[in-house]
């Protein structure tokens, strides 16, 4: 349950901002942070995600998605270091392995990638609502988001009915969790029929209300529609903004390194300017939306 709806309920600045910026937000972090491969511009983007991640108190969740990433990140090292060809100055000398400067800045700019990819989708995944989420996709057009929510919404009352189910079968004396796997899977599967039967009634008793209330005959009135604030808009443009300039810079040369190629980790006066006019566009995020 917790996985499928990690939401966390919380009074920040950052839950109180619209979904709408707050998606924009993640989608152009998330594409500058593929396009993107200096070392330099990534570990801004890094600094100014767990700042936002910060501001919204879910840095425990965060950090609680991050673990997972750590063995594709060992992973990444070890594969680099073994099949990429020496490239670069020599760091450790293993004899037969040879550990050299350009598969380890490699690895590294790949592994931050992966982390703002999580740590972005953490921003958007922990902050917004489910049904804000789907409310947004669903006013843009794509009708299986309609199916999409029914589906989330029946997740909780279906894991209560197999709950329910499997509690009343254990009075009864069957046992779930002795024996083998094999044995314990086929103790539940008398639970699967009468929770079938269970969720296709309510499957028909959902679409008889939704035949009733003319469900696509027309457009949906909705009990909650906030319109979007001026300084909404203003954060949505910003973060826009942000996809042409970091093109432009990357076309221009600026967060564009191949490491592979042996090109060596170099910090200029240029380049840290054009890092932190692309992080200036993304901070309109930390102040969030009002009270």
């Amino acid at each position: 349950m917790p996985m499928l709806f990690p939401y966390q309920d919380k009074d920040t600045p950052l839950h109180r901002l619209d979904a709408r910026p707050k998606m924009v937000f993640v989608l152009a972090f998330f594409l500058l942070s593929i396009l993107i491969s200096d070392i330099l511009y990534l570990s801004a983007m890094l600094v100014l995600a767990l700042t936002v991640v910060a501001r919204g108190r879910v840095a425990r969740e965060t950090l609680g998605l991050l673990k997972y990433t750590i063995y594709v990140v060992a992973f990444l090292f070890l594969f680099s270091i073994i099949f990429t060809p020496s490239v670069g100055p020599v760091l450790l000398d293993l004899g037969i392995v040879k550990i050299t400067e350009g598969p380890v800045l490699f690895s590294i700019s790949m592994s931050l990638r992966l982390v703002l990819s999580v740590v972005a989708f953490a921003v958007l995944t922990f902050t917004v609502h489910p049904d804000d989420l789907l409310r947004i996709l669903s006013r843009l057009g794509f009708k299986s988001m309609t199916g999409v929510s029914i589906a989330t919404r029946m997740y909780p009352t279906i894991a209560a009915d197999s709950a329910a189910i499997s509690d009343a079968m254990k009075a009864r004396g069957v046992e779930f969790d002795d024996g083998s796997f094999v044995r314990r899977a086929r103790a539940r599967a008398p639970v699967m029929m009468p929770l079938l039967m269970n969720s296709m009634e309510r499957s028909m008793d959902i679409a008889e209300a939704m035949e009733a209330r003319g469900f696509g005959a027309g457009k949906r009135s909705r009990y909650k529609d906030p319109a979007l604030r001026t300084a909404d808009r203003l954060m949505m443009i910003s973060f826009l903004l942000a996809i042409p300039f970091g093109v432009a810079m990357f076309i221009m040369g600026y967060g564009n390194v191949n490491y592979l190629a042996g090109e060596p980790l170099v910090i200029t006066a240029a380049g840290a300017t054009v890092a932190a006019v692309e992080i200036l566009f993304f901070t309109p995020i930390l102040l969030g939306g009002r009270q």
